[in-house]
């Protein structure tokens, strides 16, 4: 497969974060989404070769996705969403 475009956003991880990137990763208790996060950030960082593109057939999700959680996670180190703009959702008794 021929390499995508360079990535705006390279992921250097520290060994803790691997360990937990790793743990998360194969956790069957975290919610879908956060796990899927941790395979992105430690896909991105074990193969600095491989175009968001990539990253993204290998675990299921949009280009777009993959570029989005690698910028998060270089500015943040978060794999939390953001806050919801507006009010807090009210569900009636």
């Amino acid at each position: 497969m021929h390499p995508g475009p360079k990535n705006e956003y390279p992921i250097q991880l520290l060994e803790k974060e691997i360990d937990e990137l790793r743990q998360l990763s194969q956790t069957r208790t975290a919610p879908h989404g956060i796990v899927t996060r941790a395979k992105i950030v430690l896909l991105a960082h074990e193969h600095p070769e491989w175009s968001n593109k990539q990253i993204g057939q290998k675990v299921g999700r949009s280009e777009r996705t993959v570029y989005k959680w690698r910028k998060r996670w270089t500015e943040t180190k978060s794999l939390e969403d953001l806050p919801r703009p507006g009010a807090p959702r009210r569900f009636s008794p």
